[in-house]
């Protein structure tokens, strides 16, 4: 259980695959970026079937139920407390948001770019 196979994703933020508590299997989660408003406390997560907050001080995972039709931003008012990343996990999440960090982050490829500047926020000691 856990987050394993971070990586750099079109968004320019990451994605990443995690099982918590409850959960039958792994699922891609993607981590929403962070703006220049964006206190950089906690990250939100979605995946196709949930999504929820991690809390970047305590590793808390905060997550909806699973949704099979697709879970959205309304969701997360019933999300609950299901998990924490143990300090490993969480040390490596947060060095690689760390790494992602920019105003204008993202594949010029395809002509998408977002502001992860609040990213640069993230303590990772």
């Amino acid at each position: 259980m856990g987050v394993e196979n971070i990586k750099k994703n079109c968004m320019g933020t990451i994605s990443f695959d995690g099982k918590f508590k409850g959960m039958r299997k792994y699922q891609d989660f993607i981590v929403y970026p962070l703006d220049k408003n964006n206190d950089a406390l906690k990250i939100k997560i979605q995946s196709d079937t949930r999504i929820g907050y991690i809390k970047l001080d305590d590793g808390k995972v905060i997550m909806s139920k699973s949704i099979s039709s697709g879970a959205y931003f309304q969701h997360l008012t019933f999300a609950k407390h299901i998990d924490t990343l143990s300090k490993e996990e969480l040390s490596g999440l947060k060095f690689r948001l760390f790494l992602t960090s920019g105003e204008s982050v993202g594949n010029n490829a395809i002509r998408m770019t977002t502001d992860n500047s609040s990213a640069s926020k993230i303590s990772i000691f």
